[in-house]
């Protein structure tokens, strides 16, 4: 009778270790594909903040 205990006891133990890794690598996924997506937002404005340093820099030597 103790050992069906101990056998459903690393039943358990095995099932809880793959619902808290799978829930690990969901999350993990999730914020991988948000840092992209911030990153991919960052990078587009460095893009628009070069162009527009870039024109402020035409028109101050133009008023010079």
């Amino acid at each position: 009778m103790q050992g069906w205990i101990v056998v459903a006891a690393w039943c358990f133990a095995a099932l809880f270790a793959i619902v808290l890794l799978s829930f690990a690598i969901y999350e993990i996924n999730w914020k991988l594909r948000r840092l992209n997506t911030d990153r991919d937002r960052l990078t587009q404005l460095a893009v628009e903040l070069a162009a527009v340093g870039e024109e402020l820099q035409t028109a101050a030597e133009r008023l010079r």
